[in-house]
């Protein structure tokens, strides 16, 4: 068994930020309000149908492009 001087410091950090993210992401949906995902250089609309293409996985929080995942970790999100 490690110590705990031997562990990684927040190793259980992004996927707690990831969590707390998708929740608020989900309760806002679930409210009937839509989600803005933007980058530097777009903006997605999703709406509340839109709510199980959101998830959080251990290393960030995703949204669902197609049969791929787009981290959404450093976009800034609102709701409208």
């Amino acid at each position: 068994m490690l110590p705990n001087s031997a562990m990684k410091a927040n190793r259980f950090l992004t996927m707690h930020t990831a969590r707390k993210r998708i929740a608020w992401i989900k309760a806002r949906l679930a409210a009937g309000d839509d989600v803005y995902v933007s980058t530097y250089l777009r903006s997605t609309k999703y709406q509340p149908k839109h709510a199980d293409m959101f998830k959080a996985f251990k290393n960030g929080a995703f949204v669902q492009r197609g049969k791929n995942w787009d981290c959404i970790d450093l976009c800034k999100i609102t709701a409208a």
